[in-house]
């Protein structure tokens, strides 16, 4: 995505391939380098640390952080025994001569990273969860037979549990079970005890519609199927589910809502932090819900919300022109579909619970220790670069031939409320640059990957 948060930073990629951070990028664990805990910057800071590569997607999740490249590689650092290589500090590149294939997506959880590989490869390196022995300072192939040799269009990472979906829309999942993230239906023998290899999930547990998006928590995860209902299993104990009051612990998934709740066509995209979940709808507005007590539900109250609740208007920030967004652990953000960048939540936190050293916690304003609303930062912050790859001068439209299949998709004969009217261009165009030149009928693959599916265009 063009944006991500860990615990508290924040990473932004621009439509020319640069990336700009902010927060605190500290690693915190036991026997760290103190050289690696001071790299803290209050507002955004450009990041020249990936060579002559340009950045597509970057990733985030606690002390973990990854960027995957325009030429298809993948850059990692933070735990060193879940990155892949041992330097834990400082970028490291994994080129796709290791994949044998380009990298086009990774997603990062609090011990782990998974890659997806354009053939549709899965590969993951640290802890996939609490039951099987983790692949230090490695990354391993999750063999294709296990998943029925489908190829895989979309991965994410809870915080100890993994997700994929397929071209058919199928979703998988594996690792930790403690309170039905994994969607099973069905609550493990042993408390916790997950998978440790990908489990289909039946389709009928949706009420046969595809999966076309999916994103995870701590202990939960959110799924957006092809009708653009949401579904939430898991832990929801702060209100992150959205279900309203009730069981803090689902382990059936239960459908939020659709349309008749986030308007339009339903919801596109979610994003989940530690506490709290982000919400998109086809109609570019955004939603929260769970944990409110640091501000980052951006609706200027310290109130759980247990359903979603869109964000008002302000004086600061009109609703309806999201493009995508991103959760950290006490703050949010979200790019607007000109390229602009807003923060909400809590500014600043004390490591070891030492008050008198604050430190930045990623929403990028100095001297603002809440955000209580969607608040943006100046583009002066990033040198007058649009975050996000969907912009007229960006990679997608000075490359004609990839472009094309994304103006077709957009074209009014589609019909106004087309979800492909607002689809996250970020998501495509790794695809598109690989192998996915114009052809008259979208494949699956592809739009599972938009979150779209055949009925919209």
């Amino acid at each position: 995505m063009a944006v991500a948060c860990g615990s508290y930073i924040t990473l932004t990629a621009t439509e020319s391939g640069e990336m700009y951070s902010f927060g605190s990028n500290g690693i915190h664990f036991e026997g760290a380098p103190a050289w690696m805990l001071r790299r803290d910057t209050i507002e955004p800071m450009y990041n020249p640390n990936f060579g002559s590569e340009e950045v597509a997607m970057v990733a985030a999740c606690g002390e973990n952080r990854a960027v995957v490249t325009k030429q298809g590689s993948l850059w990692t650092w933070g735990r060193m025994d879940t990155i892949g290589h041992r330097v834990p500090g400082i970028p490291g590149r994994i080129g796709s001569d290791y994949f044998g294939d380009t990298v086009v997506m990774a997603s990062c959880g609090s011990m782990s990273i998974i890659v997806l590989t354009s053939s549709g490869r899965v590969w993951t390196c640290g802890k996939n969860d609490r039951c099987t022995p983790h692949n230090p300072d490695t990354f391993r192939l999750v063999h294709p037979i296990l998943f029925n040799n489908r190829k895989i269009v979309m991965v994410a990472s809870g915080s100890m549990h993994k997700m994929a979906v397929d071209q058919d829309g199928m979703l998988w999942t594996w690792g930790d079970n403690f309170s039905g993230e994994l969607c099973m239906a069905q609550r493990p023998l042993v408390p916790g005890y997950g998978s440790q290899s990908p489990v289909a999930i039946a389709p009928a547990i949706f009420h046969g519609d595809k999966v076309v998006h999916v994103s995870g928590g701590y202990q939960n995860t959110m799924v957006v199927t092809e009708n653009g209902s949401l579904w939430a299993c898991g832990r929801g104990w702060d209100g992150e589910l959205g279900i309203g009051a009730g069981d803090d612990e689902i382990f059936v998934p239960r459908r939020v809502g659709g349309s008749e709740m986030f308007g339009g066509a339903g919801v596109r995209m979610t994003s989940c932090g530690p506490h709290h979940t982000l919400i998109v709808g086809t109609d570019n507005r955004v939603w929260a819900c769970g944990n409110g007590e640091k501000h980052a539900l951006g609706n200027g109250d310290t109130t759980d919300c247990r359903v979603p609740t869109v964000l008002p208007d302000t004086d600061k920030f009109t609703n309806g022109r999201v493009m995508t967004v991103a959760a950290g652990k006490n703050h949010s953000v979200a790019v607007m579909r000109d390229g602009t960048v807003y923060t909400w939540g809590k500014g600043t936190y004390s490591f070891f619970d030492d008050a008198s050293r604050p430190r930045p916690g990623g929403t990028g304003h100095r001297d603002m220790p809440f955000v209580f609303e969607p608040t943006r930062l100046k583009p002066a912050l990033f040198h007058r670069a649009r975050i996000g790859h969907w912009h007229e001068s960006s990679w997608l439209h000075v490359h004609p031939e990839h472009g094309l299949a994304v103006a077709m998709g957009q074209h009014d004969r589609l019909g106004a409320h087309s979800p492909l009217m607002s689809s996250p261009a970020e998501l495509i165009h790794r695809y598109l640059q690989d192998d996915m030149h114009f052809m008259a009928n979208y494949s699956a693959g592809l739009l599972a990957l938009l979150g779209l599916h055949e009925k919209s265009v």
